[in-house]
């Protein structure tokens, strides 16, 4: 039989079936599409969590927090366990550590008000005493990162703004009230008045403080929660505001003086009684989420994808298996059962290919289009992102390759174990 007459006859053999194997690529792409899309968006989450909470962190650096949980000047410790002037030292004497930088909350409400655009702005604050080696010479190049309420008279307070605080006003306030967004540019050399004793939700029974502030500087540190401001401004506004109260401090950051050293530091830390946690271990949590969320929707879109190609497989298999007759007629004019499976496995192999590259193509058109639907919504996350979807080319034409080939070589064995029987059982009734 010519190869010309086995193309006529493989046509009239999908005549009439062709219901079968549409639904069977239907299938194929439907999972193409959600494979790429959830691996894209997957992706693109991870690539958002990497930039916000994974950096490049040094590794010899350890947080040691109450076990207790503060917000502001709202706390809740654990049997009443505060980061006092003696538990300081006990790490402070440690051979193993280089240098401790304290943080200490204001115990006091506070607020902050200005013009934003020339609107008058007004909101609740927390602020944090900082050292200047905690935000580092990067942050304060040329700022005189000193201040006591006496300079209050001849000099504004400064304040370095967490960019991670930055972000969520943005997105979650700026817009929604319809205020002016702000860029870490943008917000640097804003001046302000912030009250101390104050709040639109608490008050102090001393009469507040309330002294000029300029932004001098944003910083990107993950462990600055809130508005940084000189140490001694805090810790004079605690002692104004609660005399009785001993000296306490909201976090240490403890520095090693080796990355090796820092499981002893932890290990003395935890023995206190105190919470630590390394900057990396930080990053590392971070980057399990992130592998959590890829892996779960690859996980989900490829448990599709091998559903559908199963499928698609099934369906010629069960087709060819249901008209063994027409199989044994072919055989007996002549045709090869390796020439018909090879015909029958290239069918399968154009198919899946038509619609798995469709699919991969409508996956990453609707991860582009959700990705710019939402960042649409907001323009800080506009000017923040390019893109909340990944594509990695080279990896999805790796992915249809292996998927082509896997299909086509299961469907090549499949037939020829149906079209390797002996002609006079194919062409039994």
């Amino acid at each position: 039989m010519r190869t010309r007459e086995t193309a006529y006859a493989i046509r009239l053999w999908n005549r009439g079936h062709w219901r079968d194997y549409l639904f069977s690529q239907v299938m194929l792409f439907t999972a193409a599409l959600f494979l790429v899309f959830f691996i894209s968006i997957g992706l693109g989450v991870g690539k958002v969590l990497d930039r916000f909470m994974s950096r490049d962190l040094p590794a010899e650096q350890v947080r040691v927090v109450p076990p207790g949980i503060q917000a502001g000047f709202f706390q809740s410790e654990l049997g009443g366990l505060e980061i006092t002037e003696s538990l300081r030292d006990s790490l402070a004497a440690l051979p193993e550590v280089s240098r401790i930088d304290p943080q200490i909350y204001a115990h006091v409400p506070a607020y902050l008000e200005g013009l934003l655009g020339g609107r008058p702005y007004y909101t609740d604050i927390t602020i944090e005493g900082v050292t200047g080696e905690f935000l580092g010479d990067s942050v304060l190049e040329g700022i005189d990162w000193s201040y006591d309420i006496s300079d209050s008279a001849a000099t504004f307070l400064p304040i370095v703004l967490s960019e991670n605080l930055l972000l969520l006003y943005n997105a979650g306030f700026a817009e929604a009230n319809d205020l002016v967004g702000l860029s870490p540019e943008g917000v640097v050399g804003l001046e302000c008045e912030v009250t101390v004793g104050s709040s639109s939700i608490a008050r102090s029974a001393h009469r507040p403080v309330t002294v000029r502030a300029r932004i001098v500087a944003t910083s990107d540190n993950l462990a600055l929660f809130a508005l940084a401001v000189p140490i001694e401004f805090v810790d004079g506004m605690n002692t104004l505001f609660l005399p009785e109260r001993e000296r306490s401090y909201s976090a240490l950051m403890v520095t090693a003086a080796r990355a090796e050293d820092v499981p002893a530091i932890v290990r003395r830390a935890e023995a206190l009684g105190l919470r630590a946690e390394t900057r990396r271990g930080i990053a590392q949590k971070a980057e399990m989420l992130v592998a959590i969320v890829t892996t779960a929707l690859s996980a989900l879109a490829l448990a599709i994808l091998v559903s559908a190609v199963t499928s698609a497989v099934h369906t010629l298999v069960s087709d060819i298996r249901s008209r063994r007759f027409a199989i044994g007629v072919l055989v007996a004019l002549g045709t090869p059962w390796e020439k018909l499976a090879a015909v029958f496995s290239f069918q399968i192999l154009f198919m899946s290919a038509i619609s798995l590259v469709l699919g991969g193509l409508g996956g990453a058109l609707t991860a582009w289009g959700v990705s710019e639907a939402l960042l649409s919504l907001s323009t800080v996350l506009r000017s923040a992102l390019d893109s909340l979807a990944v594509f990695p080319a080279a990896y999805m034409a790796a992915g249809l390759v292996f998927v082509l080939a896997v299909s086509t070589g299961l469907a090549w064995l499949s037939f020829r174990r149906i079209l390797g029987r002996p002609v006079a059982e194919l062409l039994r009734r």
